[in-house]
């Protein structure tokens, strides 16, 4: 995996945004945030390329992503190798959620941009649950329900050619016009390609004038041209 791997967790007093995102989060409404009481997870700042934790290390603590993005890797036995990315957490997501049900984690989760997480050990999580009961355990469930719906089937070769997975994920990504920030090598892995199979896709959209793409960005430039691209 070539996302660099590093365990930099930074401790960060709440800010108000981040009260504010405890108060209307499921797990803060459901803490009671709102009327002072005490959220069961804490607020960390962690850089881009940290490695929150290992897959079949023991699943100790989960995270909620209030801001940024966090990449799950998990070792396959293709050609392409082991940590293969498979998907994405987003703000609104937990990680790590396994650990409220199994002793290792399934997956190694990487930090892709700088992210704020709010943290808590498997152990107070679980008698937090216990103590609030059937309103904690409701918040917890939609939440690992919602991420697993996002979680679709990675694309194969047989559900089109490279470049129409590209403009796929170009189409359903680049919301503001600019693909997401994240390393070219996880997207590639999340499209079910290598990343040279990934730069040809990105040339040849730009040689159709879909899209400019250069080293620090990959932006849409018709967006007409790229949905052709997608439907076909």
């Amino acid at each position: 995996m070539s996302t660099s791997r590093r365990n930099s967790a930074l401790p960060v007093m709440p800010s108000d945004a981040t009260l504010d995102g405890s108060k209307q989060c499921p797990i803060g409404r459901a803490a009671g945030c709102g009327a002072g009481r005490r959220c069961p997870m804490s607020p960390r700042t962690y850089e881009a390329g940290a490695m929150l934790c290992g897959e079949s290390s023991a699943a100790e603590r989960l995270w909620y992503v209030q801001h940024g993005s966090v990449a799950l890797f998990r070792e396959t036995g293709d050609q392409r190798g082991a940590g293969v990315p498979w998907a994405v957490r987003r703000p609104g997501q937990l990680v790590g959620d396994e650990c409220l049900v199994q002793e290792g984690y399934s997956d190694t989760a990487v930090a892709l941009t700088q992210v704020t997480l709010c943290v808590a050990s498997r152990d107070s999580f679980n008698q937090w649950i216990d103590n609030v009961g059937v309103v904690a355990s409701r918040a917890v469930m939609g939440l690992v329900i919602s991420a697993r719906c996002a979680d679709g089937p990675r694309p194969t070769s047989a559900e089109g050619s490279a470049v129409r997975r590209v403009a796929r994920w170009l189409a359903d990504e680049a919301r503001d016009g600019r693909a997401p920030e994240m390393p070219r090598g996880v997207v590639a892995g999340l499209l079910g390609m290598l990343p040279e199979t990934f730069s040809r896709a990105l040339s040849r959209l730009s040689v159709m004038g879909a899209i400019k793409s250069t080293r620090r960005e990959i932006r849409v430039v018709d967006a007409d041209v790229l949905m052709a691209v997608a439907a076909e």
